[in-house]
């Protein structure tokens, strides 16, 4: 069985940097999709208080599934594991947040 040694796109970086945005590109269309007249910053003040911040952010991770199976899909898995990685990484913020 071949490698796909010659994409490109099947590097580590590719994946850790889809795996990075993609969640904060949710997250921004959650914000303007909600009718609100607050501020970027006073939408995530305001999520922090009543303590959805961590809880919204967890959910924009699950978008991640979606390109780790596609990367997979297309079989770059260095592309994948760096998705893996970013994911593992929001996870470890989200439990360091809860410990706050």
């Amino acid at each position: 069985m071949q490698r796909n040694r010659g994409n490109k796109l099947d590097k580590l970086g590719i994946g850790l940097l889809a795996g990075m945005l993609l969640p904060l590109f949710i997250f921004v269309i959650v914000y303007l999709v909600n009718d609100s007249s607050l501020t970027f910053s006073d939408y995530i003040k305001s999520l922090w208080i009543i303590h959805v911040l961590l809880k919204v952010g967890s959910l924009c991770i699950f978008a991640n599934l979606a390109i780790f199976w596609g990367f997979l899909h297309l079989k770059y898995e260095k592309a994948a594991r760096g998705v893996l990685a970013a994911t593992l990484l929001y996870a470890f913020v989200v439990l360091i947040s809860r410990a706050i």
